[in-house]
């Protein structure tokens, strides 16, 4: 009899202890912390957790997110998640499933939105607005969060998305570094171009996830922006513009980058910008390859210089399968290089290779002047030909 009333008396206990580690439903509106309690799981999430203050979370502390959970840091709130290599945070389902919670999306554009040696497991359930964004981290547009030495692993859909459209050009990561994304569905990041500018190239890895790309959806590059070398590829998914009219801007993409572009995709400096550039400077052993998704003749659309600034320049670099349509809509200017579109451009090329094209390898338009090449550019079947001037 005495042994059955132990029994009883421990799983009372574990019940207790339980219900004292749900986080209460109710919108956090006054600072709060989630300390340490100890081993195991701390706290319970059974809801859609609304925070408009600072929410600080204690180094070690275990979060278990039951189906659908969610944390929203809305516009007055902060989340500071503050982990380290000995204590990480963790925010896991309540079970080892891809898509068991939402996740966190983050709205609050707070500087000390912060999120450090915090690993990120199983979310992506759900969207928060009902639309088709599922994500570890969803980011506003105009958030702003440090991501530092975190692991963000089997999200239902991807990693860490940010929101906007084509055009926008906002950055909401501040710092990113030494991260790891895996086994997510989809991508590790699905962000803007403004974003690319920010990642730390190869100090961060991306495995095993079902779109081995950093995803890009296209974007406006105002000011200076240098692409660098990663793990896997960028994948562009609509048009990079660096600068566009008055605003100027101006690309550098680094030796060993590796850009493949989705059906229509581009990269070029921006209509009538024309104190823009882009830099597109590989080496002998750390080649540059721009080319489609697909090892097709016109799978993507191909680059444009619309200045003539100095800076204009491609070389140790391989570009391929363009010329899907122009940058201005005449359908005879279909190539892997346009110098001008809208405005008249130039650039200087050495020891490249410049295939496949649809159209024309190298297209330039009436105000553009007549561009040269050294023996080291090579070309191969390109349809129209391998260069043509107005």
């Amino acid at each position: 009899m005495a042994s059955i009333t132990f029994l009883m008396f421990i799983t009372s206990a574990c019940r207790r202890d339980e219900e004292d580690s749900v986080i209460p439903c109710t919108e956090i509106t006054s600072p709060t912390t989630w300390a340490d309690r100890g081993d195991g799981i701390d706290y319970l999430l059974d809801c859609d957790l609304v925070v408009s203050a600072k929410l600080t979370i204690a180094p070690g502390v275990v979060i278990q997110c039951k189906n659908n959970a969610s944390i929203t840091i809305e516009n007055n709130g902060v989340l500071v998640a503050a982990g380290s290599a000995a204590a990480p945070i963790v925010f896991q389902g309540e079970s080892a499933m891809a898509g068991i919670w939402q996740g966190l999306y983050i709205k609050s554009n707070s500087p000390e939105n912060e999120l450090r040696y915090c690993t990120i497991s199983h979310a992506g359930s759900g969207s928060f607005d009902g639309s088709d964004v599922k994500a570890a981290i969803r980011l506003r547009q105009s958030s702003l969060v440090k991501i530092l030495n975190c692991t963000i692993n089997k999200s239902a859909r991807d990693g860490i998305y940010i929101e906007g459209f084509d055009s926008d050009s906002q950055n909401p990561i501040s710092v990113y570094q030494s991260n790891s994304i895996s086994e997510c569905a989809r991508y590790p990041l699905n962000i803007l171009g403004a974003t690319v500018h920010v990642l730390d190239g190869t100090g961060s890895t991306y495995t095993a996830n079902a779109s081995q790309y950093l995803n890009i959806r296209g974007g406006r590059l105002y000011g200076d922006h240098t692409w660098k070398k990663t793990s896997i590829p960028y994948r562009v998914e609509a048009i990079v513009s660096a600068g566009y009219y008055s605003d100027n801007g101006n690309l550098t993409i680094n030796p060993g980058a590796n850009v493949l572009f989705a059906g229509d995709a581009g990269l070029c400096t921006g209509d009538y910008s024309t104190g823009s550039w882009m830099r597109i400077v590989g080496t002998a052993t750390e080649r540059i390859t721009l080319t489609g998704e697909s090892a097709l003749p016109g799978a993507w659309k191909g680059i444009a210089f619309q200045s003539e600034m100095p800076q204009n320049t491609i070389q140790f670099a391989d570009i391929s399968f363009g010329g899907s349509s122009s940058f201005t809509g005449n359908t005879n200017q279909k190539a892997n290089i346009r110098a001008g579109s809208w405005s008249a451009g130039s650039f200087t090329i050495s020891d490249a290779t410049i295939s496949g094209s649809i159209g024309y390898g190298i297209y330039a338009t009436m105000p553009s002047p007549e561009i040269t090449w050294p023996s080291s550019v090579v070309f191969s079947n390109n349809t129209s030909g391998n260069y043509f001037h107005e």
